[in-house]
């Protein structure tokens, strides 16, 4: 039998995997980003996210399409300018059968703040508490620093932990387990770094019954290995198919393909510091520039109107992504109507070079991870090409995302992604963009340098309004601000697929977590 026999035998056994219909009790996942911790609080990243919601409940949940939902809160309200109360959940217990109390939610905003070593924490997300306090067995009454109209939205983000298992508790101790005591729908089993996440059912959960025993989240970063483990029956449902592999599996039978826009931009972070020698940077002839041409804004503008955004999402990716040249997708609260990705502009990039007085350009290196973002590191390699043609002559590098996400940014420009989980533009504005002020809670995740203190004055009063026609009015002017400044260089808005055995519904949502808790079962 010649190789195209072998092959199509191969491929019939495939799909005669994935159509029989799934009987086990444990449903087990392959993911495509690395989970770097067990710790709910140390990197606010949607891998970590998507386990963190497995095991630890919050405040206040989002459901797939990004409403609000109750969560160990069953209700909220303001009751004053500067203070909320929540009705929350009676009978709720740790794992460990401990009862849920209003001082643990106190000591998880206390601790969320502030995780040793964290390459990106969830401290914006509660820069507007002031205090944390029990009014009776079932309220909580959170005081605010001033008005919070967003508090409930910020809280979805934060993971509630137990003061009794998590005081004096490490990272470390989370990844072993030993901490990693929570009040969600599985319990943490083995936490294997780089391979894969084990959990298990907690029958005491108080939300509704779930179908499975036990999830097993594996770490599949190479997108062909996700599709043929799923098509060989190894696991039943995989995350951020390849765009290529689409097609196929949604003409195999047995297998499901359900995706949804997606809230999360794909964008170029420059180092706006003026440090020297600049990193990653030389002169055309490879020697030392005096200063970080970075740091000009009419050369990261210049840089953005060499790329191609449309090529980049139709012919890199495919068609899974939808180019864009701003934070938010088209119709998301905050977004900006009238700003649209147009085409590249490779004689005006030029003239903004010279004029900035780089006529002959600059060398760059280009700093993206091999396991994180769908399609980013062939997006980065078309991007270096566009940016050569210009006179900016760029390599690229490419790094696993556990050892990317250590350097916390320490690149002079490198490719990341913001799953704006605020689902408005305070995410971006608050964490990646806002001038660094751990006192404050603000620019927890800001590793380019950038600073903008008209932004950041009106992203305040944004967070202080109200009425959500002035509050928008102020995230928009806030996001005209930081993208005529080039604070970031925005590409593409990712599109959200999972595909799935015969036998198996999920839901996809905008926020792209993938959570074992929410796959049902289908009728045979």
């Amino acid at each position: 039998m010649g190789v195209a026999g072998r092959r199509a035998l191969r491929l019939a056994g495939f799909m005669a995997l994935a159509a029989a219909p799934l009987q086990a009790q444990t449903l087990t996942i392959g993911m495509a980003g690395a989970i770097t911790s067990a710790d709910p609080h140390f990197h606010n990243a949607s891998p970590n996210n998507s386990i963190a919601m497995q095991v630890f409940d919050r405040l206040v949940e989002r459901a797939a399409g990004g409403a609000l939902a109750p969560g160990l809160a069953e209700s909220w309200r303001p009751v004053s300018d500067t203070a909320w109360e929540f009705r929350l959940r009676p009978g709720v217990t740790w794992h460990d059968g401990t009862p849920l109390t209003a001082d643990d939610i106190a000591f998880s905003v206390t601790r969320a703040r502030n995780v040793p070593n964290s390459p990106s924490g969830f401290g914006g997300f509660l820069r507007a508490i002031a205090s944390v306090s029990g009014v009776d067995a079932t309220t909580l009454r959170i005081e605010t620093r001033g008005p919070a109209p967003g508090l409930p939205g910020d809280l979805v983000n934060v993971a509630i932990i137990s003061r009794h298992a998590g005081e004096g508790a490490s990272t470390a101790d989370y990844n072993a387990g030993r901490a990693a005591i929570g009040t969600g729908a599985f319990r943490l089993r083995a936490f294997r770094a780089g391979d894969r996440v084990e959990l298990e059912r907690n029958p005491a959960w108080w939300g509704a019954a779930m179908p499975w025993e036990a999830a097993s989240y594996r770490m599949m970063p190479n997108p062909a290995g996700r599709t043929a483990a799923l098509l060989s029956g190894d696991v039943d449902m995989i995350e951020m198919p390849a765009a290529s592999d689409l097609p196929r599996l949604r003409g195999t039978a047995g297998i499901t393909v359900v995706s949804a826009p997606g809230l999360r931009v794909i964008y170029l972070a420059p180092e706006h510091g003026t440090a020297t020698p600049a990193p990653f940077v030389t002169a055309a002839d490879g020697g030392a520039l005096p200063a970080n041409p970075l740091a000009r804004r009419e050369v990261r503008q210049a840089l953005s109107l060499a790329i191609n955004r449309a090529g980049l999402a139709q012919r890199v990716l495919e068609g899974t992504a939808v180019a864009t040249t701003q934070i938010l997708p088209p119709g998301t609260f905050s977004a900006l109507p009238s700003i649209v990705a147009g085409d590249a502009e490779p004689d005006r990039a030029r003239a903004l070079l010279a004029s900035a007085g780089y006529p002959s350009g600059f060398r760059l290196t280009l700093h993206v991870p091999t396991d994180r973002y769908p399609g980013a590191p062939a997006v980065a390699q078309a991007v270096a090409q566009m940016w050569t043609r210009i006179g900016v002559r760029t390599s690229v590098v490419s790094m696993p995302w556990t050892a990317y996400a250590a350097q916390r940014g320490n690149f002079a420009m490198h490719v990341v992604g913001l799953g704006n989980a605020t689902f408005d533009a305070t995410s971006m504005l608050v964490n990646v963009l806002g001038t660094p002020d751990p006192a404050r809670n603000i620019g927890g995740g800001n590793t380019s340098s950038y600073t903008n203190p008209a932004m950041d004055a009106l992203v305040e009063r944004a967070a202080g309004t109200f009425d959500d026609a002035a509050r928008e009015a102020m995230l928009r002017e806030a996001t005209r601000l930081a993208m005529e400044d080039g604070a970031i260089i925005p590409l593409y808005h990712q599109t959200n697929s999972w595909a799935l055995r015969r036998g198996l519904a999920y839901e996809p949502r905008l926020d792209e977590r993938t959570l074992a808790k929410d796959v049902g079962r289908t009728a045979p």
